[in-house]
């Protein structure tokens, strides 16, 4: 049987996507984001809902190197930042 995420975890991940849906719909209205950031930014982001999904115990390993690898490449969103901004609340 799969189970969703912990809750905190889930409130964190739905933040962090939510961050990258509204930076991503702003940057669409100039010319000063490359789409090679919007493509990193999603494919950092696109197996996100199907983890939460079906979360294990290393599941969070797995989360972090998404973001992580993101973070690695652009300046902003700090995709980890927010998420651990996140859980603390």
């Amino acid at each position: 049987m799969t189970s969703l995420a912990p809750e905190p975890i889930l409130l964190a991940t739905l933040r962090v996507v939510h961050v990258a849906a509204y930076a991503t719909r702003n940057w669409t209205l100039g010319e000063e984001i490359s789409r090679k950031q919007i493509n990193d930014l999603w494919e950092a982001l696109h197996e996100v809902p199907s983890l939460v999904a079906r979360w294990r115990p290393d599941a969070e390993t797995e989360l972090l190197r998404y973001f992580d690898e993101y973070d690695s490449k652009w300046p902003n969103p700090r995709l980890r930042q927010i998420y651990e901004q996140h859980l603390e609340h």
